[in-house]
């Protein structure tokens, strides 16, 4: 395995999904957490906004009214980073976010999965200290 930094990329900086509503997936996505920063226009009328999910990091959703749902694109999921995946599944109970069980996945790291109002699948997850992102090897996918 190669452990050496990427020199060229410092991290992911933003996804970007398109969504159907873009108020209904803009409050959606704040009663996550996510803080609008800034918003886009076309012609006047907004038609996306760019969310902070944490430092350097963010989500970018764009409106488009003729969108299928669930959405059927290229990209598979999403994963979010908590540091306290119970805490973070009691603030979703309290603001009415639905969320999968809690799962330790096959590569030793606490899991929930949720959808956005678009279908969109994303995951949540918290490292352990067994996590294979940071052991390296092989696993058995269990899915």
């Amino acid at each position: 395995m190669h452990n050496a930094r990427n020199a060229m990329f410092k991290r992911i900086a933003h996804l970007c999904l398109n969504v159907k509503n873009l108020e209904r997936s803009l409050d959606f996505y704040t009663r996550l957490g996510l803080e609008p920063v800034f918003r886009f226009t076309r012609k006047g009328k907004p038609f996306g906004v760019y969310l902070k999910l944490a430092e350097a990091s963010f989500i970018e959703i764009f409106e488009d009214d003729k969108l299928e749902t669930p959405v059927n694109t290229g990209l598979v999921h999403f994963c979010l980073e908590t540091e306290d995946l119970d805490q973070l599944m009691a603030d979703l109970r309290e603001r009415g976010v639905d969320y999968s069980d809690k799962k330790l996945g096959c590569d030793n790291t606490w899991q929930i999965w949720l959808k956005d109002p678009d279908g969109n699948p994303f995951e949540v997850h918290q490292y352990t200290g067994k996590s294979m992102q940071f052991t390296g090897g092989t696993v058995e996918a269990d899915w």
